[in-house]
């Protein structure tokens, strides 16, 4: 191989080279600026998801102080409620009257009630015989219903 042959194969070397390199040169910067970009997008989701994280996290103070609010309201609710036996017992004496406690023995049916209301249940629906029943032992058929 002769002189000039090696300097034109050294060359052709030579610009090869140089071309691959320019190729690769491109290819790097591509990716460099696609990780770039990439990275800036990355960087904008994140700050809206703090900012979204941020915003609900102030919502959740906002129900947990809102949660205790009414927990003292229902406190001081069930602190000053009055039961209906109480409140009637007031209103009886402010009139004169004097309240009588009631057993709760008063207001079970005694058996011979329960078994008038069943005398009653088995009779034909609108006969004679239910009415004229129903009016000899009205008192009992309505306790015992109750």
């Amino acid at each position: 191989m002769t002189i000039e042959e090696q300097l034109q194969s050294s060359i052709s070397i030579v610009s090869s080279l140089t071309a691959e390199r320019d190729d690769l040169r491109l290819a790097v910067e591509k990716l460099t600026v696609g990780s770039a970009s990439e990275l800036e997008a990355l960087k904008l989701d994140a700050s809206a998801k703090d900012a979204k994280v941020s915003e609900l996290a102030a919502a959740l103070e906002k129900a947990v102080a809102f949660s205790a609010d009414l927990e003292i309201k229902i406190s001081s609710l069930e602190a000053g409620k009055v039961s209906a036996s109480k409140e009637a017992a007031k209103i009886a004496a402010s009139v004169g009257v004097s309240p009588v406690q009631l057993s709760p023995s008063d207001s079970q049916p005694s058996a011979e009630a329960v078994d008038v209301l069943a005398t009653f249940l088995s009779l034909p629906v609108g006969s004679k015989e239910r009415s004229e029943f129903y009016a000899a032992n009205k008192a009992a058929i309505v306790k015992a219903a109750l």
